[in-house]
């Protein structure tokens, strides 16, 4: 059964959390080696619902050298997510501040 995940969530505990995932060095984790930015969206992801390991299809294994080719069965948190959620949230703070509300 494939889930529905409602738009990334602009909270400001999410954005915080968003801030320390795309910048683990400047919050406190000096070792850090890389972001954990697509940790955090797998979190975000199962948070909402959605099984990021369920697999519906295997177009293609891979056993002939190239890569594998798999479609998931639940929707999954992208960067694009983010990106389409915080820009939503700009507009609607315009639109706020304008007088012209949602």
């Amino acid at each position: 059964m494939s889930v529905t995940l409602p738009p990334f969530p602009v909270d400001e505990v999410t954005l915080q959390q968003l801030e320390v995932a795309i910048d683990p060095w400047g919050h406190g984790h000096p070792e850090a080696e890389k972001s954990t930015l697509w940790g955090f969206l797998d979190l975000m992801s199962e948070l909402g619902g959605s099984d990021i390991r369920a697999v519906a299809e295997v177009h293609d294994d891979g056993s002939d050298g190239g890569p594998s080719i798999v479609t998931m069965r639940d929707p999954h948190y992208t960067d694009h997510c983010v990106i389409a959620a915080l820009i939503d949230e700009v507009r609607r703070l315009r639109a706020l501040t304008t007088g012209q509300g949602p």
